[in-house]
């Protein structure tokens, strides 16, 4: 009874903890993509393929980290999986906006904003 208990209640932790990372995924793309649509002027059509970019991409980090876990390897991994984004948003922005979002995400990450 005591094994069946532990069991159960392990399962539920996992569900729960999958529910939580989806919904922290989608609220991250949501944020992105309005942020996005913003700055850059987008459409609704761009706005919502940015977003699906955003959440394949942030499901492919969950799984990485659910299959790696702690180790080493896991940062080489889930930069493999940020170094696509460019090339995802290049298929969706125009050229003038995508060349736009490379100057403000170059500037974001060299903090000369």
């Amino acid at each position: 009874m005591k094994n069946i208990f532990l069991v159960i209640t392990l399962l539920a932790s996992c569900t729960l903890f999958s529910q939580q990372t989806d919904s922290i995924g989608k609220a991250l793309s949501a944020k992105i993509s309005v942020k996005m649509k913003d700055s850059l002027n987008l459409s609704e059509k761009q706005q919502a393929a940015i977003y699906e970019i955003n959440k394949q991409l942030s499901d492919k980090s969950m799984m990485v980290w659910k299959q790696y876990g702690q180790r080493d390897s896991v940062q080489r991994f889930l930069q493999r999986i940020e170094n696509t984004r460019d090339s995802l948003y290049k298929t969706v922005l125009p050229n003038e906006k995508y060349w736009l979002y490379r100057e403000k995400k170059s500037s974001l990450v060299n903090n000369n904003n």
